[in-house]
């Protein structure tokens, strides 16, 4: 039986800001670090042979701290957050005043909507998907340091076939998910440990 290991980055300096942001870059704040490492003591009862990262630095900073192992961390871009195009470093009150139609358009129609210069939802999940299909033996354990869009959207491929169930999952800063695979078939085996 294999397992994803799924962390979302400890609080970033924009996470207590509430803004939109994803591919925008700010480090941990320090109680982002306590959360990795209240993180890292809970890894230690998992027996991982590999580890992914998102290229953006709270998640390369998170798994720094949790990888207990000292594996090499394996940095990679098809695990960032959700490309939020004109909506990155906005508040939804900037967003009411600037876009306000784009604000609708994002509401009403949030699995297609892909923020003008950035990305869907939809899309997101495609390649989180497809990361995983490519890059991860589910025969064996891997973690996966990335964000709460990308574990929300790989949560709900498994979980109801789509995105369904993507605004069902609640993973806070420093959460881990784990999912366990027999003979292929996916089972929820923890969420929001730590978080």
């Amino acid at each position: 039986m294999g397992k994803i290991i799924l962390v979302r980055h400890g609080e970033s300096k924009l996470n207590t800001e509430g803004v939109y942001y994803g591919v925008l870059d700010p480090e941990l704040t320090e109680k982002g670090k306590e959360q990795a490492e209240k993180t890292r003591e809970i890894l230690k009862n998992i027996n991982y042979e590999k580890i992914y990262a998102s290229d953006l630095r709270r998640a390369i900073d998170t798994a720094e701290i949790v990888n207990y192992k000292k594996l090499e961390i394996l940095i990679d871009q098809e695990l960032r957050e959700l490309n939020f195009g004109i909506f990155e470093g906005h508040s939804y009150k900037e967003l009411l005043d600037k876009y306000p139609e784009e604000l609708k358009k994002s509401q009403s129609n949030w699995e297609n909507y892909n923020y003008i210069t950035g990305e869907s939802v939809l899309e997101l999940q495609k390649r989180a998907i497809n990361f995983i299909e490519k890059k991860v033996d589910l025969d064996g354990t891997t973690v996966l340091v990335t964000h709460w869009g990308v574990i929300n959207t790989i949560l709900s491929h498994y979980f109801s076939n789509g995105l369904e169930s993507y605004w069902k999952f609640s993973v806070e800063n420093g959460g881990i998910v784990i999912i366990e695979f027999s003979e292929g078939y996916p089972i929820l085996k923890g969420l929001n440990i730590g978080g």
